[in-house]
């Protein structure tokens, strides 16, 4: 009975969001990798059991934000804007893994005891449109399997390199920036790389279960783009054009496109119903736009 109530309240507590940003296609018979952003929802944070570590992590946060209310031209309002646009160009894949923190998840030892052999019950859903894609359980395992040692290594590398940075440190006045980028993108790499392996671990023992949407697919049908805009079969290059971000993305000479434009992420918001001070609106932009940028890069790399 125990048991049974634990997998229910997990089941509840997360999710895993599968939002397609380019359709699956095939170029002279080849597949090409399609873009999906994962939007991840667990339950709030209990103050009552916050570490030290969040602590710390969130005291960042805040000194951070208030670089950015310092006055325009300040040298606190330029690093700050500065590193917004550093943000910026990081993938959204590492940004969307980054934003998991597996303590706030279920814990698989506590839905099945060591080595039990019993069949999972569905404890985290990953909800996705069927409408744009099929399940997407071989992707996020496909993406794990890339990210996982990509983000290790990556963990690594910052790590070593930030004592490099330690002669920065005889500047008086301005902060040791070097460095705090060093240890920075350590501290992303490794909350990627433990988020990976933490997904993995659920997807091992089949505990990720696909579950469709009908309000994602009604979402993704009204921002459909046009049919002169569906992918070709071959490697010529569609006649749609890309058009500014309120429009629908065209397709480029591998036969990608965007399934969604800016103007579909607000109702996203709502189809999920996310609270106000959730994060998903600022990511999911930036999603799109990498997702625009690497679709024209495949065009212009054709």
């Amino acid at each position: 009975m125990l048991a049974t109530r634990v997998v229910r309240s997990t089941t509840r507590s997360m999710r895993v969001v599968a939002l397609p940003l380019t359709p699956h296609c095939k170029v002279d018979g080849k597949p090409v990798d399609h873009l999906t952003y994962y939007h991840f929802i667990t339950p709030p944070e209990d103050k009552k059991t916050n570490t030290w570590l969040n602590w710390g992590v969130a005291k960042a946060s805040d000194l951070w934000a208030n670089f950015g209310k310092a006055p325009e031209g300040n040298w606190k309002r330029r690093a700050f804007l500065y590193g917004e646009r550093l943000v910026d160009r990081l993938e959204f894949e590492e940004l969307a893994l980054k934003s998991l923190d597996p303590s706030l998840g279920p814990r698989l030892s506590d839905i099945v005891p060591h080595g039990s052999k019993e069949p999972l019950s569905s404890i985290i859903p990953l909800i996705y449109p069927s409408s744009a894609c099929e399940s997407p359980i071989p992707h996020l395992h496909s993406l794990l399997e890339k990210r996982t040692p990509r983000h290790k290594k990556g963990f690594q590398f910052w790590l070593g390199v930030s004592p490099l940075t330690a002669p920065f440190m005889i500047i008086p006045i301005i902060p040791n920036f070097p460095f705090f980028f060093c240890v920075w993108r350590s501290w992303s790499h490794y909350r990627a790389y433990k988020a990976s392996q933490y997904l993995e671990g659920f997807l091992h023992q089949g505990a990720i279960v696909p579950e469709t949407s009908a309000p994602l697919d009604a979402v993704y049908a009204k921002y459909a783009p046009p049919p002169d805009a569906q992918p070709q079969k071959s490697s010529e290059p569609s006649s749609t054009a890309l058009h500014s971000s309120d429009t629908h993305s065209s397709t480029s000479t591998s036969g990608a496109r965007l399934l969604l434009p800016r103007d579909a992420v607000p109702e996203l918001v709502k189809a999920l119903e996310l609270p106000e001070e959730s994060t998903f609106a600022a990511d999911m932009y930036r999603a799109l736009e990498q997702a625009r940028i690497r679709v024209e890069g495949r065009k212009t790399n054709a």
